[in-house]
């Protein structure tokens, strides 16, 4: 079992009060060591089963991960890695190469909450599927016309990378970076019904969409990652697109929630994955590109004041 080591994640003397609507933020590290042969790295989705108390967790090597977590008095504790499994074809075949790089995961549930299936959207491959528990694929869902040939993307490697399940619009993605037909500072929230909505990148320079959540109130929660080389600021933005304030033209308000900028003392990474926890409160994960510089952190945070 792969256990946590302590990653200090809240200088909170550093927060601009302006934008920061978090609170009670606190992190952990995910060790690396092989759990079932595999290694726990490259973690991209994350998704919580309020049901079985376990966070599921896909990697961009297309790993399944499932984690126990410990959390008192609204901070992270522990974590720990129980079981990994490599994805599956319907033949029980795991997926290589470009078909493997899983990046967005949500979860399906029962009219009694249960959770029945693991819904992951892949990258470079592009495509939605459909899963077991254990990483067994039970079929794809069908994209928007628009997000099925691969030519509308801005390269192979910008693809489905986020993915959420909304109570009415179904299933919601977003790609990396906005698809050629838009402008790069523009990005487009696809439904599987037919309805999109727009919103305007974060101000930083090469601001990208890693991560996405369905709000209780029915709007997204955007995780948004900004990198421009080792010596430039790592900026990660949490930002709520209002899906029923939107113009003519599907063009939506956001709200910025909170930006963790690496310049301001935040010891930011690649962060990439999203989830609800309970309540107010939220996950995110941090890639760490199987370098060993990097690691793998877990945040756990509340969301105040959320319209």
């Amino acid at each position: 079992m792969a256990t946590n080591f302590v990653y200090q994640f809240e200088p909170d003397d550093l927060i601009s009060h302006e934008t920061m609507q978090l609170e009670n933020i606190s992190s952990l590290g995910i060790g690396n060591e092989k759990v079932n042969q595999l290694p726990v790295t490259e973690l991209s989705g994350l998704a919580w089963d309020a049901h079985k108390k376990l966070l599921y967790a896909v990697s961009d090597s297309g790993y399944l991960y499932h984690l126990k977590i410990t959390i008192k008095h609204k901070k992270l504790v522990k974590a720990t890695v129980l079981r990994a499994y490599k994805l599956r074809d319907k033949k029980g075949i795991p997926f290589t190469s470009k078909y493997r790089d899983s990046e967005g995961l949500t979860l399906k549930r029962n009219n009694k909450g249960v959770v029945t299936e693991l819904i992951i959207s892949f990258e470079r491959k592009f495509r939605i599927v459909r899963f077991t528990l254990q990483g067994q694929q039970l079929g794809k869902i069908k994209l928007p016309n628009i997000l099925r040939k691969e030519q509308h993307y801005r390269s192979k490697n910008k693809g489905l990378e986020g993915v959420t399940l909304h109570p009415k619009y179904g299933v919601i993605s977003a790609t990396e970076l906005p698809l050629k037909i838009a402008p790069r500072n523009y990005q487009t929230l696809y439904s599987t019904k037919g309805k999109v909505w727009h919103f305007k990148l974060s101000r930083y320079r090469n601001s990208s969409v890693t991560g996405l959540e369905t709000l209780p109130n029915g709007d997204v929660l955007v995780l948004e990652r900004s990198y421009n080389g080792l010596f430039a600021a790592m900026v990660i933005s949490l930002r709520q697109v209002k899906l029923s304030e939107c113009n003519q033209l599907h063009q939506c308000k956001v709200e910025e929630l909170a930006i963790f900028n690496s310049i301001d003392g935040w010891r930011v990474d690649n962060f990439e994955g999203l989830t609800h926890y309970q309540g107010d409160q939220y996950l995110m994960v941090s890639d760490d590109n199987k370098n060993p510089l990097q690691n793998t952190v877990l945040v756990l945070f509340s969301i105040k004041h959320l319209e």
